[in-house]
């Protein structure tokens, strides 16, 4: 990606938690920022959770994903593909430790009609309680109507 250029981007971000004998989806589709500072490249976009709007960043530097999470719910977790890593999960009412051993980070962004996608595979753990293995998957595209 170029530095120092912000372009918009359409996404669909699909989530998938498998636990024991029960699967869990969840998907939106929003709009969000892709731009380049530093070393970093970063996508930024909101979600509304519960009718609370989440400002949320992911930050990538070509070996790990970090997910930063800003509104009603607070959360920093970075994931690196064959790794275990601690994070932090925070609502009003509780702070929890996070533990990711993430299987599979993928990273590509997009470029010219050639969509991206960022695709995640772990298995977390919310102060020491697994919540099963999450599949991650946004995909990307530049958003021309702006």
């Amino acid at each position: 990606m170029k530095k120092a250029i912000q372009r918009s981007i359409k996404m669909r971000f699909q989530t998938r938690i498998d636990h024991q004998d029960h699967t869990d989806a969840y998907e939106f589709t929003t709009r969000g920022e892709l731009f380049h500072k530093g070393k970093h490249d970063y996508l930024r976009f909101e979600e509304v959770l519960n009718n609370e709007t989440i400002q949320t960043t992911m930050k990538w530097n070509g070996r790990e994903l970090i997910l930063i999470r800003q509104g009603v719910i607070l959360m920093r977790q970075t994931f690196i593909a064959g790794e275990t890593t601690v994070g932090r999960y925070v609502t009003p009412e509780a702070s929890w430790e996070t533990t990711a051993a993430t299987e599979k980070v993928f990273v590509q962004w997009p470029a010219g009609k050639v969509k991206g996608r960022i695709d995640l595979t772990y298995q977390f753990e919310l102060q020491g309680q697994a919540t099963g293995k999450h599949t991650v998957r946004l995909t990307l595209e530049e958003d021309t109507s702006r």
